[in-house]
This record gives structure tokens, C-alpha cells and sequence, in this order.
């Protein structure tokens, strides 16, 4: 059945960002000037805590029941054990990721050293840690210049992690925690797939196409990472004009988001059937003609943020689906 989706409104404090989400059922979490705020599913403020980190903390990730964090800043690693009682530990690991896979346990990703005579890391850093720090075992990813993208999984102590190298492509993984030791596996290698969201039920996982290839997205099982669904642009939408962008997620058990790049969301089935460009009741209130959804990501079933560029300028807003 055909959707439209319908502007709710616009998040000046979000500054044209999106919140950090593990699930699209949430929390939906920013960090800004050392104030954790949780939002609900119109980016309305639910709650306020104050964290004890400094104004240019990055919110790497959070406990779903917020109890404890994980910030960058400064080149380092900051812990929030106990939200309530905030008392940072620093660790000096330049952190690009950090995961909770359980209450106690965080699985971090960091660039390595760089070689002699290089100006970039070769490989990234996989670090299992508890909350004081301390590295309770360690893996290594051969990945040049890169920067990581955790995904962790609903129920399982888990991340699908993108370690995406530009225009060099990037590297899919696994990384599991089996009590205290890691295990990191490559996935997809002959692929150019990115790591976007997880099945509210954990079972399947969205992955969109890398830039350099943008004609297909697919649904894959979890665990076996077997394709279970495709969405080729060329046959299902060859209204797209673009492709597909990296951005998306689960709306619920049954239906996915993806964006058109420069140009839509696309909302489909959980099998891709069905897919179709949504229109935007309201675009005129928030852009022009020119402007165009840069990003975008579930807020809950019928609801999704997206970041507007206009002229340079980008504003967070709020959608809400509704059939026609």
C-alpha cells in the first residue's frame, strides 16, 4: 500500500545531527556539552543527565537503560561507570568505536600506530575491556586509514563492524565476545556492503551498498550472514536516480528504511518487496527545491529522523509514515 510521510517537526538542539541509536526502539541518546540527553520517538527530550565529561566529549554508546557510557575525547577513551555518580575513567585509547556487548563489558575499536614513514594507520585495534579500562584481550584488523562503524547486536554479546577506508572500500567483521576472548571475522569480502541495522528480533541484519557501488541492498540472515532478500535498483526502483545511500535501518520486524541518494526515503518490506520512494508532505517547510535528505534513521515503526541539507546548512527533523 502506498505511504506518504508527513513532517513532524524540526530539532534545533540536535544541530543537524542524528541522535546515536542502537535499535530503533531506542534510547535515542546525543551528548552535548557534557549533558546526556535521552529522546523519545519525535526527538522530544524525555530526560537530562549531567555526566562529569568535558564539552567536547563524543557519546560512543551507552547502557540501554543509561546507567553507564562511553565517550572520546581529547585522543582518549572516556568510561561512565555509574551515570548517577559520575567519575570518568580515562583511557588513553584513541577510541573510534566503543560498544556495551554486556553491563560490564565494551568491545572498542581504535586506529593502530602508524608504520615508519607513514602519515595513516595499516590496521585498527579490536580491544575487549571492562569499565576500568582494563583490556581483557585484543584482535587486529588489516585496514588502511580507516575508521570504525560498530553495529552491536540485540541480544548477543556481538557488532557487524564496517572498518570503511574511503575510496579504498571497507571491511566487514564479526566481532564476538566468548567470556573474556574475541574472535574477529571477516564477512562479505567480494561484497561492497555497509552495516546499518538489526531485526528488532535479532534475526536478520540491513545492509546497504558501499558509495563505489550503490545499485543494491540486501537482507542477510544472523547469524549465518546468508542473503535472504536483494533490492536491485536497477529492476525494483529505476526511479532512483543515484542509488541507494548508506543510511537506514528496521522500522519493526517487517519493514525497513533506506534512503535514495539526493533524493528519498524508501520504505519496503523486510523481504525488499514492495519497495517504494516515499514523498514528503511538508519538504517546503524545511528546504527548497535543492534541498534533499542527506541522512536518515528509525525513530520507531511509523516515525524517522533525517538530516536536511539546504544551502549548506543542515537542521535534524522528524517524519512520521502513514499510508494513502
Amino acid at each position: 500500500m502506498p505511504m506518504q510521510a508527513k513532517l513532524v517537526r524540526t530539532v534545533p538542539e540536535l544541530e543537524g545531527t542524528l541522535p546515536l541509536s542502537r535499535t530503533a526502539r531506542g534510547p535515542h541518546l546525543s551528548l552535548k556539552d557534557g549533558t546526556l540527553t535521552a529522546w523519545d520517538q519525535d526527538l522530544q527530550p524525555l530526560r537530562r543527565s549531567p555526566t562529569g565529561l568535558p564539552p567536547e566529549a563524543k557519546l560512543l554508546d551507552a547502557r540501554p537503560d543509561l546507567s553507564a557510557l562511553a565517550a572520546a575525547i581529547d585522543g582518549g577513551l572516556c568510561i561512565v561507570a555509574d551515570t548517577l555518580r559520575p567519575d570518568p575513567a580515562v583511557i588513553a585509547v584513541a577510541a573510534d568505536s566503543a560498544t556495551f556487548i554486556t553491563p560490564n563489558r565494551l568491545i572498542v575499536t581504535a586506529p593502530g600506530a602508524p608504520a615508519g614513514g607513514r602519515s595513516f594507520s595499516e590496521f585498527h585495534r579490536v580491544l575487549l575491556m571492562d569499565l576500568e579500562g582494563l583490556v581483557l584481550d585484543e584482535r587486529r584488523v588489516e585496514a588502511d586509514a580507516a575508521w570504525a562503524h560498530a553495529l552491536v547486536h540485540p541480544t548477543e554479546p556481538a557488532v557487524l563492524c564496517d572498518f570503511i577506508m574511503g575510496q579504498d572500500g571497507n571491511v566487514l567483521t564479526v566481532i564476538r565476545a566468548e567470556g573474556d576472548a574475541l574472535t574477529v571475522r571477516e564477512v562479505f569480502p567480494a561484497e561492497a556492503f555497509v552495516n546499518r541495522g538489526f531485526s528488532p528480533d535479532g534475526t536478520r541484519v540491513l545492509l546497504p551498498p558501499y558509495p563505489s557501488d550503490p545499485g543494491r541492498a540486501v537482507v542477510a540472515t544472523w547469524p549465518q550472514l546468508d542473503i535472504a532478500a536483494r533490492l536491485e535498483v536497477a529492476d525494483d526502483l529505476p526511479e532512483v536516480q543515484m542509488g541507494i545511500d548508506v543510511w537506514g535501518g528496521f522500522l519493526d520486524d517487517h519493514h525497513v528504511l533506506l534512503l535514495a541518494t539526493e533524493q528519498g526515503p524508501i520504505v519496503a518490506a523486510s523481504d525488499l518487496r514492495e519497495a517504494a520512494l516515499v514523498p514528503l508532505v511538508g519538504f517546503d517547510a524545511v528546504s527548497d527545491s535543492e534541498g534533499f535528505i542527506e541522512l536518515a534513521a528509525p525513530l520507531a515503526p511509523d516515525r524517522f529522523a533525517a538530516v536536511v541539507w539546504h544551502h549548506g546548512t543542515r537542521q535534524t527533523t522528524v517524519w512520521r509514515l502513514e499510508r494513502v
